[in-house]
């Protein structure tokens, strides 16, 4: 599945960045995240309660930050499984400063395998897209009040 979207926000890049490349900061805003064990800021795992249709549990997702170029761009891949499914997820994050905003480009690739998958696309992908919606609003939130 391929996701992509751009949004702008009333901060700094460098303290955008830095608010996206944090785990303990950016986790606030993950859907339902039932716990975080942060190794390094690089690397850290996230469980996560997640459900469709008649499939529903806890995905325990290892994140890996793969690129890092302070303040304009991160790479972040992660592998994730649980009820049955896996998912492979690779998120770039593109920052450029503009009129005293900083615009934030985005893409993520997903590939989903198992019980999850078997519920069809339109069903994943409509879920995928509300809980988008929901950390990004989140994001613009907390960097606009920062």
């Amino acid at each position: 599945m391929h996701f992509e979207g751009e949004f702008s926000v009333k901060a700094p890049r460098k303290a955008v960045f830095e608010f996206l490349t944090d785990p303990k900061r950016i986790s606030a805003c993950m859907p339902d995240l039932q716990s975080l064990e942060v190794k390094s800021p690089d690397d850290f795992t996230a469980v996560i309660k997640a459900g469709i249709s008649f499939i529903k549990g806890d995905f325990k997702m290892h994140f890996t930050t793969v690129e890092k170029q302070p303040p304009s761009h991160a790479k972040l891949l992660a592998r994730g499984s649980g009820m049955g499914s896996t998912i492979d997820l690779e998120t770039t994050m593109d920052l450029a400063e503009a009129d005293g905003k900083t615009n934030m480009k985005w893409l993520a690739e997903a590939r989903v395998g198992g019980r999850i998958a078997s519920v069809g696309q339109r069903l994943l992908s409509g879920q995928a897209e509300k809980t988008i919606k929901q950390l990004f609003g989140c994001l613009q939130g907390q960097l606009e009040k920062a």
